[in-house]
């Protein structure tokens, strides 16, 4: 007796059910496709938001860093005044 063989038999005819599948297909790459570059878009400019506060915020501490600068200044002006004026009163 002889085996039968298995072969897989290709049907070249297209029917409804391959172009529907195909066209679901197209759609739902489409919007995946869509939805991605949306996100991308959300996260490009939260990314441009951080940039900017960050760089507010570098602004802000140097101006701060000014200030306790001149503030140190000031008080190291004020020591040294009180240290002459008090080493000019001692005999």
């Amino acid at each position: 007796m002889a085996e039968p063989q298995k072969k897989i038999n290709f049907d070249p005819t297209i029917n409804l059910g391959h172009i529907l599948t195909f066209a679901a297909m197209v759609v739902g790459v489409m919007s995946s496709y869509s939805l991605l570059d949306k996100r991308i878009g959300v996260l490009e400019e939260r990314s441009a938001t951080a940039l900017a506060q960050a760089s507010d915020k570098a602004t802000e501490q140097k101006d701060a860093l000014k200030e306790i600068k001149s503030d140190v200044k000031d008080l190291q002006r004020s020591v040294n005044e009180i240290s002459r004026a008090l080493a000019g009163k001692r005999p």
